[in-house]
This record gives structure tokens, sequence and C-alpha cells, in this order.
């Protein structure tokens, strides 16, 4: 089984995994320019323009212009090389403002020293033209519970110039995230791959000949070549490596449903598949750290217990537990399971605890768990999913395989996933 394949614990409803099909569209990927008619400082060092800072996103942000000049100390008129660029500066009512500020400060540490290092010293400014430079355009926006920090570095050299698109996405906690961590995919590149090549086999003018899939493969940069939109996400290839120079960078855009697995829309509906999402990393959280299988809807107290955690604390992870009156507990078994409620979940649970008619729930990190689908049948009055059990955040070293695993689901309408769970089989 290729791990290409796989979805990961991700809480956001995002675990998502191939199928294949969507027909990818593509653009070339934006441009735009800071206002050069707008004042920008002389003074040496880093200088900010008031009169480019722009209110985004309801006041959630602004756009703040700065221009650096080099050597260090050196003005407009005799600087060797410039760099101007605009970032976003998220007001204090921006949940995660500091932490988000923070990435955006070491993104622009980096990118001083990349021109410092790297491009200042391939300038050469010729007397009464226009310094060698670097300009970042940006652009802002929140989607899919990411913020999308989009960025084009246009480097000029004279007559020569190229677009090189960047970009951050950062989570809610100010945390960058790759596109395996936010898709749940533990080797996105292939998969990924093999979507944009599909495009362009199936418009192939204005591409090179002679792409391929492996071809696509190097091209892409899962870490900052990607943005996540409403719908799926977008991915950007640097100009000249897939198509002619002329074109500039070009952006692919991936619906999420092309990332399914291809049983979804055969035994499953798409939107089936996707409201189950959670309570499938759920039931692997449950059922993994004890390699335990269960039948007839009745896992253990332990397995119960884990699963409503995770499905009952997500949104609470400020907090260190989470009381919830017994009766509601109770039901939110039955909601999700066709078994008894386990007697014995507050002495053998995962610490959860009943007290004055309430359950304690302890709010902790959830563990990297989830299930693989590789295959689904559906039959009269069941919903059977075959795949792995996996463990270990997508994209990481420590991510593997642990067990094979059946899931067997009734079909319920009234519960909160569509399903019930009725059995787990790991072998």
């Amino acid at each position: 089984m290729k791990k290409s394949q796989i979805f990961a614990a991700v809480l956001v409803a995002f675990l998502l995994l191939c199928s294949g099909c969507d027909v990818l569209v593509h653009t070339p990927a934006a441009t735009e320019q800071p206002d050069e008619t707008a004042p920008v400082s002389e003074a040496p060092g880093i200088s900010p323009s008031p009169a480019q800072q722009q209110e985004q996103a309801g006041g959630q942000f602004t756009l703040e212009t700065r221009t650096v000049y080099f050597p260090e100390g050196s003005r407009e008129a005799d600087a060797e090389y410039v760099l101007s660029y605009t970032l976003p500066l998220f007001s204090q009512d921006t949940i995660g403002a500091q932490a988000l500020n923070a990435a955006l400060a070491l993104y622009e540490e980096e990118l001083t020293e990349r021109v410092r290092t790297e491009r200042l010293p391939l300038a050469d400014r010729v007397e009464g033209e226009a310094a060698p430079s670097t300009t970042v355009s940006c652009d802002a926006s929140y989607a899919g519970g990411y913020w999308n920090i989009r960025l084009f570095e246009t480097v000029s050299y004279g007559a020569e110039q190229e677009i090189i698109p960047y970009a951050l996405v950062l989570d809610e906690a100010g945390s960058e995230q790759s596109f395996a961590a936010v898709s749940g995919q533990y080797e996105p590149d292939a998969l990924v791959a093999q979507q944009i090549y599909n495009a362009i086999d199936q418009q192939p003018e204005g591409y090179f000949g002679d792409v391929t899939p492996e071809d696509v493969r190097f091209a892409l940069d899962l870490m900052n070549g990607f943005a996540v939109t409403e719908t799926g996400y977008e991915i950007f290839i640097r100009a000249g490596v897939l198509a002619p120079e002329e074109l500039g960078p070009l952006t692919f855009s991936i619906e999420r449903a092309a990332l399914y697995p291809d049983c979804v829309g055969e035994a499953i509906s798409a939107e089936e598949y996707e409201l189950l999402l959670p309570a499938l990393q759920a039931i692997s959280a449950a059922c993994a750290p004890n390699y335990e299988s269960f039948s007839d809807g009745s896992p253990s107290a332990y397995a119960a217990s884990v699963f409503l955690t995770n499905m009952l604390t997500t949104g609470n992870e400020a907090d260190l537990w989470v009381d919830i009156p017994a009766e509601t507990y109770e039901a939110a078994f039955s909601d999700y399971f066709t078994g008894t409620f386990p007697a014995d979940l507050s002495e053998a649970g995962d610490g959860t605890t009943l007290q004055d008619g309430a359950y304690r729930v302890p709010v902790r990190p959830h563990a990297a768990y989830a299930l693989r689908v590789d295959d689904a049948v559906r039959t009269e009055d069941a919903l059977i999913l075959y795949g792995m059990l996996l463990y270990g955040m997508p994209g990481t070293e420590e991510a593997t395989e642990l067990s094979a695993a059946v899931v067997t689901l009734a079909p319920e309408s009234g519960a909160p996933v569509g399903f019930r769970f009725v059995s787990v089989e790991l072998t």
C-alpha cells in the first residue's frame, strides 16, 4: 500500500485522500506590485510608509510597506541594492495576533538575510539607472481555518526580472503548516504532481511538450508553494519550469474532492465522507494505543472515553477540562456507537470522571493517529471501510503504519456524522 494514499489526524475535518476525479485549472500567479507612486523614505535601514498602510479583512490587519537600502547606511541615490516589501501587521484583536506577527517577523528577517547574502553580491548598479532590487507584494486571506500569506518576490537586475512565488500558511496559533499537515497527506508529492500532470495532459497547449509527473513533482514546494482555499488548495509553480518563462509563475487549483479515496463517490458520497472524517480520527486515537478491537458497537471504557474526549473537547484546547452533564455525555455515546454505554467508564477510562451529575473530561493534545481508507463496501445495512491505522503527523519522519483495520458502521440519519460505529477490527 502506498503512503501517498494516506490522510492524517488533523482535527479540522481536513483528512483527505487520493481520488483523481476533479480537473485542475491554472492561471498565471498574481504579480501586483506596491504602488510605485507612494512615497518611500530615504532614511537608512528599514522605513515604514504610513501612506501605504491599508485596512484589510475588517480591520484584522494592515498592510505595511518597508524599504531597506544596501549596503547598510546607504540611501536611494547611492544604494547598490533596494529591498521593498509589503507585509500584513495583525491587530491585537485578531486571534493569535502575537504569534502571527512573530511568524511574519521571521519571514522578514529571512528575506532580508537572503537579499544580503544571495542577491546583493550579484548587484552591479549602472550609474544613472535604478538599483537592482527585490520587491515583495502581498495578499493575506483566511480560509479553511488558516491564514494564507501569499507573497510574490520580484527580483530585478536591470531588464532581467524574475517573480518568485512564496506563501506562508499559518494556523490560528501562528504556526507555519506544510501541505502534508493541512491536507493530511503523509507523502503528498506524488499525489499532487499527478493531479497537476492530469490537468496539463488535458490542456497541453502552453506547456513544455515533454513534461512528466516526475518533472511536476520536482517543481513542487509543498511548504511555501501552496495556499488553502475554502474549497481546496492553490499550488504555485515557479516560472520557466513547466511552461515558457514569459508566462510567469503558474497557479494550479486543486479541489479537496480530488484528494479523496477512489471509493468516495461510489460506496460513500463526498458529503458523507467529509462528515465522517473527525469521527474516523477519533476512533483511530481510541483504538490505536492498546491495539484494541471491538464488536457489537461496544468499545471498552478506555476506548469509548478517548473517542468522546476527542469529539467533545475540540475547540476547548485552552482549557484543562470540560464539564459535561452526565445525560448529555452518555447520549453522545449513543450518537456514535450502536452498543451500550460502558458502566466503568469513570473508573477505567482516560481520566474522565463523574462528579456531581457531570463528567469532567480532560482536555489534552489530541494524539496523532489516523485511519487511511483504501476501500469501502456498502451493503443494505452497513458501510465497511478497509484501510490502515497510522501514527504520526503527516510529512514527518515518525509517521508510520501500525495495523490493517476494518471499520463497520451502521447508517443513522439522526447521528451527528450520519453513521454509528458497529465494530473495529485491527489485524
